[in-house]
């Protein structure tokens, strides 16, 4: 078992572009990739490579819920 941990950005970057697999929501990332920034380019590059690291089994347990940016107000 492949054991990554995402950060805020990734995991919200995963929750935008999340499909019912593992290739669909890789394929979605990539084809954003040139509408990206440069900045928001590397989180997605480092997004990708922890993605295609894991199974499709794997991708599938995880939850992947975008942060919640509210300070409670």
């Amino acid at each position: 078992m492949t054991i990554y941990h995402f950060t805020v950005e990734e995991t919200n970057l995963i929750s935008i572009y999340k499909a019912d697999t593992l290739t669909a929501t890789l394929m979605g990332i990539a084809a954003a990739l040139p509408d990206m920034d440069g900045d928001m380019r590397t989180i997605a590059n480092s997004t990708g490579r922890k993605l295609a690291a894991l199974t499709g089994p794997e991708f599938s347990a995880r939850s992947f819920s975008p942060a919640d940016d509210s300070d409670g107000e």
